[in-house]
């Protein structure tokens, strides 16, 4: 297990290091050509101005976040338009409506009327179309805040031509995208692949719920880093889906921990999950009936996610101190307790943000995302070895099978098996013709050259019967000197030709080893022979006719 998990450990730490690589050494022609707008701005935050300031300053000049109802303008003027074919401006407005003007003409406005209406707007990459024209023009950006808290603190707008930003957009989230990527199809695929497993087991379970938290996860990342409307048009939905897949995470973790140590039959599990869980959907119903945005609730998700946990960790070291957890287990357990950890520090930084302390650190953006991964790479160890077990687990059940219904001296078919296969064909309506096998001479040989020469007499003869009979029907070893086989389907009508190529290789074998004399009785009947309301009377008829071909054998 620790070699495999080794292997694994060594995978992971490759895939991260390759997408560091891939972001430092694939940079895409063009990005280099956008401008940050982030310096010489000129502000108004409602009635009070602010001259040539830096964007990431403004927070300490206000002196605190903004407010709705708040009215922020921003002008930047001497922007250069000339070397552009496509001159784009992409800003990312927070819960805000907004006017982009060039030297006073207003070029394009977003979400008025629903600021107006005080409908949710949501947080938004937007790219706006600029007139292609020579020289060095005025922009100005008003922002119609409609959030308490919409802005802690102000990126800067990036101008340039749509393709590049397009491009510029994707290759500073490289990172975030190549992992939400990842966790969606890697959670869709391993969804799929756990419903073709027995879903009654915990362990399976645990997988199914794991993988829709995977894929739960990627959506959420596309949608925190405004990654998902870069490629496809969800208009402005896509902060509610930011929210939702949000607030979905901690059910799904309680039903994953449920899952695993099948917490799910425990009360106390079941009261924390339930309120869990209602907590964390009653936002998103408030919002669809209109009573309040889906954002606002965000605190009360949080203490959720700290409750639950607390309330893991709690549940668990009970269990270890119990000793009830596996190693396979505790692998997946530390997965998780990366991700909650990562979770903490995540909301840790996002309250010295909103007090106005620093802004969030990249680090603190990323580490979900990367605690996410460790919780796959957990989950990949724990389905290794629940596999192997499982595999281990089939192989010692054929094993044990093969030991149930095989003969020990020849390991073909025992009687026991024959008694099954027979009563199985026995239920379709289908004839099949069962054919009586007797040794001759074994009780003189056991007696006269020993049960040695016996054995070699019954292994010889199963060998026989295995190359000439087994390939066109079933056969057993029904006793000491006793045999069968069963035929069925096309081969039916071939018992007269299985019968004669047995008698000529046992004739072969009496000339290159005459040390014994090999012959048998045979006698065979079809089930059309009978009333056919027994395989017995079937199997009777045939042993019949082989006595009656014994005694004729002894009589020549």
């Amino acid at each position: 297990m620790r070699k495999k998990a080794l292997y694994l450990l060594i995978a992971f730490i490759a895939f991260i290091l390759m997408l560091v690589a891939a972001q430092a050494v694939l940079k895409p022609e063009g990005v280099d050509r956008v401008e940050v707008l982030q310096n010489g701005w000129h502000v108004r935050y409602n009635q009070t101005e602010y001259d040539n300031i830096k964007l990431s300053s403004l927070r300490r000049l206000i002196g605190n976040g903004t407010f709705r109802g708040d009215k922020i303008v921003m002008t930047k003027k001497n922007v250069d338009f000339t070397a552009l074919s496509d001159p784009t401006l992409m800003i990312e407005t927070k819960f805000s409506a907004f006017v982009v003007s060039i030297d006073g003409r207003e070029i394009e406005h977003k979400f008025l009327n629903h600021f107006k209406r005080n409908e949710f707007v949501g947080c938004e990459r937007n790219f706006v179309n600029m007139p292609k024209m020579p020289g060095k023009h005025e922009i100005s950006i008003e922002l119609l805040v409609g959030e308490n808290g919409a802005y802690n603190y102000f990126d800067a707008p990036v101008f340039g031509d749509y393709a590049d930003l397009f491009m510029y957009g994707i290759y500073n989230n490289m990172f975030i995208f190549t992992i939400s990527a990842f966790l969606v199809i890697f959670g869709f695929m391993f969804f799929i692949i756990a419903l073709g497993f027995e879903s009654n087991f915990p362990e399976i379970r645990m997988l199914m719920f794991s993988a829709l938290l995977f894929i739960d996860l990627g959506v959420w990342f596309l949608t925190q880093f405004k990654l998902l409307d870069l490629f496809m048009d969800i208009g402005r939905r896509q902060t509610e889906v930011e929210y939702i897949s949000l607030y979905l995470i901690v059910p799904l973790m309680y039903m994953v921990m449920g899952s695993m140590r099948n917490y799910l039959k425990k009360k106390r599990f079941l009261i924390f999950a339930t309120m869990g869980t209602l907590i964390s959907i009653f936002p998103i119903i408030l919002h669809y009936i209109g009573k309040m945005h889906i954002n606002q609730l965000l605190w009360i998700y949080q203490i959720n996610a700290l409750i639950l946990i607390i309330f893991m960790l709690f549940m668990l070291f009970g269990d270890e101190k119990k000793r009830r957890i596996s190693p396979s287990q505790r692998i997946q357990l530390a997965g998780q307790a990366m991700l909650g950890a990562a979770f903490v520090v995540n909301i840790f930084f996002y309250y010295l943000e909103v007090a106005g302390i620093m802004e969030q650190i990249m680090l603190s953006k990323k580490i979900v995302p990367m605690g996410a991964l460790c919780m796959v790479f957990s989950t990949l160890v724990n389905y290794n070895i629940y596999i192997s077990a499982s595999y281990a687990r089939k192989k010692e059940y054929q094993s044990l099978t093969h030991y149930a219904y095989a003969d020990g001296l020849t390991d073909i078919p025992n009687r026991a098996r024959l008694e099954k296969y027979i009563a199985d064909i026995s239920k379709k309506n289908v004839d099949f013709c069962i054919i009586s096998i007797d040794l001759n001479g074994l009780k003189t040989i056991n007696d006269v050259q020993g049960h040695l020469m016996g054995d070699k007499y019954i292994r010889e003869f199963a060998d026989i019967l295995e190359e000439y009979a087994a390939s066109k029907g079933f056969i057993a070893r029904t006793g000491g000197d006793e045999f069968v086989a069963v035929l069925s389907g096309n081969n039916i009508e071939r018992a007269e030709r299985v019968i004669d190529d047995i008698k000529a290789a046992l004739a072969r074998l009496n000339q290159e080893d005459p040390e014994l004399k090999r012959s048998a009785a045979f006698g065979y009947a079809y089930r059309h022979e009978t009333d056919g309301s027994s395989w017995n009377d079937v199997y009777i008829l045939a042993d019949e006719r082989m006595y009656k071909n014994k005694a004729f054998i002894k009589g020549e």
